[in-house]
């Protein structure tokens, strides 16, 4: 059977989908199912996880949650999500509760949000440690024909353990350590949602667009964690106004791009205006801290007027091919925050992305290229990142991150 596998932020364990011919976990008699249960026997929950084609071509996950009394299953959930057409991002998701009737577990429900019909008839048998299941979920129109087995049951508690921890929103950071400066995230009721989001529009901010696309996991929660880019300078009163709205469960910073183990602590100094940094004195310090440690010429500097981050531009002369007169164009995208939301005392700079392409300034025809050299790997670094982070450390007197100790040296 073809497998697929799709999970967003709730990651479960993979199960594979075939046929079982065991055994059911019921009898039957004068077509009527009978519980085999023995009398005074404890009830325990036990949880199968199943990707594939629960909804046939249809990418899916599905949560299968039976009840039994003794070896008797009693009673069953299945929560299936799933895509609404295979090309599509969009989820769906039905859960319906079966009983046993007849030698199937049966149950009817609609999805949500999508308000399709659904009709569940399952069979299931289990041979020693595996379980299966065989017979038709009819959504809307169309009938699906089910055939899974070698599934494998577990506990509550080993289910819980197979889920995905959410991204960790802090309210109030005591320093940017462990989260990133500029990144923002609120982690909002299903049905606030979309006045929240909307509410951002004309705000200082940029929209993760992913994080407005329901997964599975934000439709089985009930909440949905929209991400934000905002500069460092804006970020807390932004934190601030998303606490307060309606709908919201929790908001504040979370991880992002930057981290502290590129960056560098300076005093504060003269690099600020009151609230303000200093743009274009901090640009040309940084621009010639830069341009010496790479052996390259300044030739230009931006700031982004939604993040404050600064993208450095340097040319230099290319070493790599040889004897062709090229040289290479470097892009450095640093971030100037404090240390820590309200801090006037240090700033921080952080490292973010580098690139170097190469570039042809012979005179007459010139070669054209493709290919970017680029990461925020330091290991795939297009240049040295211990390099650039020595040489802020020494021209703006600050210090760097010691992984070992957690804290500036």
């Amino acid at each position: 059977m073809r497998a697929l596998a799709l999970l967003a932020a709730a990651s479960l364990t993979l199960a594979p989908l075939t046929l079982s011919l065991a055994t059911p976990a019921w009898s039957q008699a004068s077509g009527n199912t009978k519980s085999t249960a023995r009398p005074g026997a404890a009830e325990t929950t036990r949880y199968v996880t199943i990707f594939g084609e629960m909804m046939g071509d249809l990418p899916s996950d599905a949560v299968w949650r039976e009840t039994r009394k003794g070896d008797t299953v009693v009673s069953a959930v299945l929560d299936v999500c799933y895509s609404v057409s295979a090309s599509s991002r969009r989820k769906d998701r039905f859960v319906v509760t079966l009983h046993p009737e007849s030698g199937k577990l049966i149950g009817t429900g609609r999805s949500e949000p999508g308000k399709v019909p659904v009709a569940v008839s399952l069979g299931r048998t289990q041979d020693g440690d595996t379980i299966a299941l065989s017979g038709t979920i009819r959504h809307g129109d169309t009938v699906q024909q089910i055939a899974a087995e070698d599934l494998t049951d577990m506990s509550e508690d080993e289910y819980r353990e197979q889920q995905t921890s959410e991204d960790e929103i802090v309210a109030e950071p005591e320093s940017y350590a462990e989260v990133s400066p500029i990144a923002v995230a609120a982690r909002v009721s299903r049905d606030s949602f979309l006045d929240v989001v909307k509410s951002l529009r004309g705000k200082p901010v940029r929209v993760d667009y992913t994080s407005l696309v329901e997964n599975c996991a934000d439709l089985r929660t009930g909440h949905q964690t929209v991400r934000l880019e905002v500069s460092p300078t804006n970020a807390p009163a932004v934190v601030k106004d998303l606490q307060g709205m309606a709908g919201v469960e929790s908001a504040g910073w979370t991880s992002g791009a930057y981290v502290i183990e590129r960056a560098v602590r300076v005093p504060a100094g003269g690099w600020r205006d009151g609230d303000a940094l200093k743009k274009d004195a901090l640009a040309t310090k940084l621009s010639a801290s830069l341009a010496a440690a790479l052996s390259a010429k300044s030739v230009g500097s931006e700031w982004d007027a939604v993040t404050d981050e600064l993208t450095l531009r340097f040319e230099r002369p290319d070493q790599a091919a040889r004897g062709l007169d090229l040289s290479e164009t470097i892009e450095v995208t640093l971030l100037v925050g404090p240390e820590k939301p309200g801090d006037k005392e240090n700033l921080v700079i952080w490292i973010g992305e580098t690139s170097v392409e190469p570039v042809d300034h012979t005179s007459g025809a010139q070669l054209a290229f493709t290919g970017t050299l680029q990461s925020a790997d330091e290991e795939t670094a297009a240049v040295e990142l211990d390099t650039l982070l020595r040489a802020l450390a020494k021209d703006l007197a600050g210090k760097s991150w010691d992984p070992d100790e957690s804290d500036w040296k």
